[in-house]
């Protein structure tokens, strides 16, 4: 799956679809969003941040796919820490233009409010 189109809400959607229990799902989702914000205002390299959204992935897909041999499941969980951390700049960089081209309350027109 290409990250290209692909919101960083879908990305957890998709990563969250089998899994059944809910609090596990707010949980993950909570972590993945919490992990966003923490890259966003730059306190952790991107390393950091594609570690600790590997254990996440691994967390799922060893619930969701129990078909996969361990050497499988690391390739895979790596693969959708490297998308969500794609997705994780991609959302950042959105979030910097739209404060950059916001209009000031000055200038009139829209407000963005919370929308950032």
């Amino acid at each position: 799956m290409s990250v290209a189109g692909v919101s960083l809400s879908n990305l957890i959607v998709n990563l969250l679809s089998g899994v059944g229990d809910p609090k596990i799902r707010s949980e993950v989702s909570s972590s993945i969003w919490y992990l966003y914000e923490v890259y966003a205002r730059g306190r952790a390299s991107d390393e950091e941040i594609k570690n600790d959204l590997f254990e996440i992935c691994s967390l799922v897909l060893s619930l969701t796919r129990t078909d996969l041999i361990e050497e499988e499941l690391r390739k895979e969980a790596w693969r959708l820490a490297d998308e969500l951390l794609r997705a994780f700049k991609i959302e950042s960089l959105r979030r910097r233009l739209m404060l950059k081209f916001a209009p000031r309350p000055s200038e009139g027109g829209p407000r963005l409010g919370g929308l950032l």
